[in-house]
């Protein structure tokens, strides 16, 4: 049981008592993420701003046996940050800085809850850029993008998810208040610039995490020139067995794929209609018009039709510049997400058509991927309105993942017990028990996102 006064004093301690709250209108804002988990209210609020402030709050946590949350931008999709108990809810939002724009090495170190808007802004004025690629766009933060290994339609094609290959250093606080450093930094002599250094690829073992071993305080990512050259394309294939071929087509060349970015999308209204929106990224003309003449001439073999770009435009465009409109239909919610090799994203395909769509007769969920170098990410997403849906909603979406985790998908996002949690845990592979040993041993008495990716009773 919590003593809640008792911690709140000590955190007031540690933090200005200002940024320290227990009172219920300060939590409740912390009590929802952005999927259709239930309310989990956390006891405290503390808002750090140094990695010395976090190193206080674990000391204390680990001392009182208080779980401690990591929330960034609020944007989860799978209860990954809500208190899974009564506990500290760390809000990341006053690290929010650039540390450094490095132009000569191509790296850019900035706090976690800097957004990809604050960081691309700063980058432009210099003629760089990163390329965002999560769906959320600007308002997303680096941290988040990273720790869960998140992506988009913009770049991922040729990139891969976040912190695949762009992620260069991070520090990380660990749960004892260790202070780690990751790749090149962690020869303090050597500086940024390189994610391999001194045995093992550290970096790896916190990305995808969803920061059950570790604080993110500082990261440093690869950065690019930007162009102002830009082409997009729209396509409507015949057939998914077509899309698979477009698939590896633009998967080909290794390291210089034709596209930046793909985005299939199937409307549950008209599920047999694959719309392909397609973002060609290059430094030249000469190489964007190259590149779009040889994804029209596989297009036009393949029996695609080609369309007016501007819904193309429209939708790459808003990646970039802002979602403003998302929620006006209701919450977004995906789930039968993950990773998949590009042939199998038939299998997925026939459990929304068929499962979903003709066997359960829900109308509302479409159908969507990404390509990603040498894969698929694909999901389902529909629009919710609480709380006449909910019930519907998550007894459907339950059913729809345990199906979908049965076939050739690796899950996307795990989160807490209203996530993909149990349906991981009940697998019981090597991995998830390598994982196990892992936190026991880094976070011995299980502060640090108590109940995320890992039920409790499992690491008694």
């Amino acid at each position: 049981m919590v003593d809640v006064k008792k911690v709140t004093k000590l955190l007031g301690e540690v933090v200005s008592p200002a940024r320290v709250s227990d009172k219920d209108f300060d939590l409740i804002p912390y009590s929802r993420d952005l999927s259709p988990a239930k309310q989990k209210l956390p006891t405290h609020v503390v808002i750090p701003e140094t990695r010395e402030e976090i190193q206080g709050i674990l000391k204390i946590a680990n001392e009182q046996d208080v779980p401690v949350y990591v929330r960034g931008g609020g944007t989860s999709h799978w209860d990954a940050f809500l208190a899974q108990e009564p506990g500290i809810m760390l809000d990341m939002s006053k690290m929010n800085k650039i540390v450094e724009i490095n132009e000569r090495d191509l790296v850019a170190t900035v706090q976690p809850n800097c957004t990809w808007a604050k960081l691309d802004r700063e980058l432009r004025k210099q003629g760089l850029t990163y390329l965002c690629s999560e769906a959320g766009g600007p308002a997303m933060t680096i941290g988040g993008s990273v720790m869960k290994a998140g992506s988009g339609p913009h770049s991922t094609a040729k990139f891969g998810a976040h912190g695949n290959n762009d992620a260069v250093t991070l520090e990380m606080v660990l749960p004892n208040g260790d202070i780690v450093q990751t790749g090149s930094a962690a020869w303090p002599s050597a500086g940024k610039f390189e994610r391999q250094c001194l045995g093992p690829d550290l970096a790896g073992m916190f990305i995808g995490a969803e920061g059950i071993l570790g604080i993110c305080t500082e990261l440093t990512m690869r950065i690019r020139p930007a162009t102002d050259i830009q082409e997009r394309l729209l396509a409507t294939m015949p057939t998914l067995d077509s899309v698979i071929e477009f698939g590896h087509f633009i998967n080909r060349h290794v390291g210089d794929e034709y596209l930046q970015g793909v985005y299939l999308w199937v409307d549950p209204s008209a599920p047999d209609v694959f719309t392909l929106m397609m973002d060609i990224f290059g430094y030249e003309e000469e190489i964007v018009n190259h590149r779009r003449s040889k994804i029209i001439a596989k297009v036009e073999e393949l029996g695609g039709v080609l369309g007016d770009r501007a819904p193309a435009d429209d939708y790459f465009g808003h990646i970039l510049t802002g979602l403003t409109d998302l929620f006006v239909a209701g919450v977004w919610h995906f789930f039968g997400s993950g990773t998949l090799r590009i042939d199998d994203i038939k299998f997925m395909y026939d459990v929304w058509k068929n499962e979903l769509i003709g066997k359960r007769g829900y109308v509302k969920a479409g159908f969507g991927g990404q390509i990603l170098p040498r894969r698929w990410l694909a999901f389902m997403v529909t629009n919710y309105r609480e709380p006449e849906e909910w019930d519907e909603l998550v007894k459907m979406c339950d059913e729809i993942d345990e199906i979908i985790l049965d076939g050739p998908v690796v899950p996307y996002g795990v989160g807490g017990r209203d996530g993909l949690r149990n349906i991981v845990a009940s697998r019981d592979t090597g991995y998830y028990r390598l994982l196990k040993t892992l936190k026991r041993t880094l976070d011995p008495k299980n502060i640090l996102q108590r109940g995320i990716f890992i039920p409790e009773e499992e690491l008694r």
